[in-house]
């Protein structure tokens, strides 16, 4: 395979992980622990602050609101 068209699919295959991953609703996920995280919500467009259980939820989830906007506001 031509090297050029691999690092093109590689880009395009992350830059698509990063936008679906942004586009995931907030999840709080299922158990009871208070974990102060950020995720992207989509409709507003901004990153904002909620409240993980500690387990399950899904991948829009950021420790930081730094990690947060790097990820989904680029």
């Amino acid at each position: 395979m031509n090297p050029t068209i691999l690092i093109v699919f590689v880009v395009v295959a992350a830059v698509g992980g990063i936008e679906e991953r942004c586009s995931l609703p907030k999840e709080t996920g299922m158990c009871k622990a208070y974990m102060p995280q950020f995720f992207f919500n989509s409709t507003s467009g901004a990153c904002e602050h909620f409240i993980y259980g500690g387990c399950g939820g899904n991948e829009n989830r950021f420790e930081t609101i730094g990690e947060c906007e790097q990820a989904c506001l680029q």
